[in-house]
């Protein structure tokens, strides 16, 4: 006898596999692209430059597949760690901000990406706990 896995489950873990596949491709591409556009110009760097939000543009599109296949509570959880995150991710950008008034360096665009990623990574299990137990 089989066993049906859970649609909500499913979403999850197919989100998982697309997840470690986009991100080893981004890996696999960022350096060589990286190093490559460093040693062109024009048109040809600015592609090089932009490749690696292939495998980035897949994994985005993997996480509204995820939220729009799991259920009502799972959909939930993830809207509301999203919007806690995005609450301190904001927060901190506010205080770095004005840190950098006081002569703090200006980091990357990518920082705010990601501790974007990383506090919705952090804030879903709470936010989970609340719900399930």
């Amino acid at each position: 006898m089989t066993r049906q896995m859970n649609p909500t489950d499913r979403a999850k873990r197919q989100y998982m596999v697309r997840f470690v596949i986009a991100m080893i491709a981004y890996i696999a591409i960022i350096i060589p692209v990286s190093t490559a556009a460093a040693h062109t110009s024009g048109a040809l760097r600015i592609a090089l430059a932009m490749t690696p939000l292939i495998p980035i543009a897949v994994l985005f599109i993997s996480a509204v597949v995820m939220i729009r296949s799991v259920d009502e509570l799972e959909r939930q959880i993830h809207i509301e760690a999203l919007a806690i995150s995005a609450g301190l991710t904001a927060l901190l950008a506010l205080t770095y901000g004005l840190l950098e008034v006081a002569g703090f360096p200006h980091p990357s665009a990518w920082i705010t990406y990601c501790v974007l990623m990383f506090t919705w990574g952090i804030t879903v299990p709470f936010v989970s706990r609340r719900y399930k137990g």
